[in-house]
Protein backbone atom coordinates (compact mmCIF):
# COMPACT_ATOMS: atom_id res chain seq x y z
CA UNK A 1 0.00 0.00 0.00
CA UNK A 2 1.33 3.35 -1.29
CA UNK A 3 0.34 6.47 0.79
CA UNK A 4 1.13 9.73 -0.93
CA UNK A 5 0.65 13.40 -0.48
CA UNK A 6 0.32 16.30 -2.64
CA UNK A 7 -0.35 19.93 -2.49
CA UNK A 8 -2.61 21.45 -5.62
CA UNK A 9 -2.18 24.50 -6.91
CA UNK A 10 -5.77 25.55 -8.34
CA UNK A 11 -7.21 28.82 -9.66
CA UNK A 12 -8.69 30.49 -6.76
CA UNK A 13 -12.08 30.42 -8.94
CA UNK A 14 -11.94 26.68 -9.14
CA UNK A 15 -11.26 26.06 -5.49
CA UNK A 16 -14.80 24.96 -4.89
CA UNK A 17 -15.09 23.00 -8.30
CA UNK A 18 -12.06 21.31 -7.78
CA UNK A 19 -12.36 20.19 -4.37
CA UNK A 20 -16.01 18.75 -5.51
CA UNK A 21 -14.05 16.77 -7.84
CA UNK A 22 -12.36 14.74 -5.70
CA UNK A 23 -15.46 13.27 -3.63
CA UNK A 24 -15.85 11.18 -7.13
CA UNK A 25 -12.20 9.52 -6.15
CA UNK A 26 -12.79 7.01 -3.25
CA UNK A 27 -8.81 6.50 -2.99
CA UNK A 28 -8.35 10.44 -2.59
CA UNK A 29 -9.15 12.78 0.10
CA UNK A 30 -8.98 16.65 0.99
CA UNK A 31 -7.51 17.86 3.95
CA UNK A 32 -7.49 20.82 4.18
CA UNK A 33 -7.77 24.35 1.55
CA UNK A 34 -7.30 27.98 1.46
CA UNK A 35 -8.59 30.42 -0.77
CA UNK A 36 -5.78 31.36 -2.54
CA UNK A 37 -6.52 28.09 -4.39
CA UNK A 38 -3.83 25.20 -2.32
CA UNK A 39 -5.23 22.22 -1.43
CA UNK A 40 -3.43 19.47 0.26
CA UNK A 41 -4.90 16.04 -0.77
CA UNK A 42 -3.92 12.65 0.51
CA UNK A 43 -3.95 9.89 -2.15
CA UNK A 44 -3.68 5.66 -1.64
CA UNK A 45 -2.61 3.00 -4.28
CA UNK A 46 -1.57 -0.17 -4.91
CA UNK A 47 1.92 0.86 -6.08
CA UNK A 48 3.89 3.64 -7.13
CA UNK A 49 2.51 3.96 -10.63
CA UNK A 50 -0.75 3.85 -9.15
CA UNK A 51 -0.32 7.20 -7.22
CA UNK A 52 1.29 8.46 -10.25
CA UNK A 53 -1.52 7.85 -12.39
CA UNK A 54 -3.96 9.51 -9.59
CA UNK A 55 -1.26 12.47 -10.36
CA UNK A 56 -2.14 12.96 -13.75
CA UNK A 57 -5.83 12.52 -13.32
CA UNK A 58 -5.61 15.32 -10.83
CA UNK A 59 -3.80 17.85 -13.70
CA UNK A 60 -6.67 16.75 -15.51
CA UNK A 61 -9.50 18.52 -13.44
CA UNK A 62 -10.26 21.70 -14.62
CA UNK A 63 -8.84 24.26 -12.87
CA UNK A 64 -5.97 22.71 -11.68
CA UNK A 65 -2.47 24.69 -12.08
CA UNK A 66 0.12 21.90 -10.50
CA UNK A 67 0.54 19.11 -8.47
CA UNK A 68 3.20 18.88 -5.89
CA UNK A 69 4.05 15.40 -4.58
CA UNK A 70 5.38 16.53 -1.18
CA UNK A 71 5.35 12.87 0.44
CA UNK A 72 5.12 8.68 -0.34
CA UNK A 73 5.13 6.03 2.13
CA UNK A 74 4.98 2.27 1.24
CA UNK A 75 3.28 -0.25 3.53
CA UNK A 76 3.11 -4.04 3.33
CA UNK A 77 -0.26 -4.32 3.44
CA UNK A 78 -0.19 -7.45 5.78
CA UNK A 79 1.22 -4.59 8.24
CA UNK A 80 -2.47 -3.03 8.28
CA UNK A 81 -3.48 -6.18 10.51
CA UNK A 82 -0.55 -6.00 13.32
CA UNK A 83 -1.26 -4.37 16.31
CA UNK A 84 0.64 -1.35 17.63
CA UNK A 85 2.77 -2.18 20.00
CA UNK A 86 4.00 0.96 23.20
CA UNK A 87 7.14 0.57 24.50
Amino acid sequence: MHIASVVVHVLPEALASVEQAFTQYPEMQVHGSHPDGKLVVTLEGASANHIMDQISEIRQIAGVLNVSLVYQHTEPRQSFNEGITHD
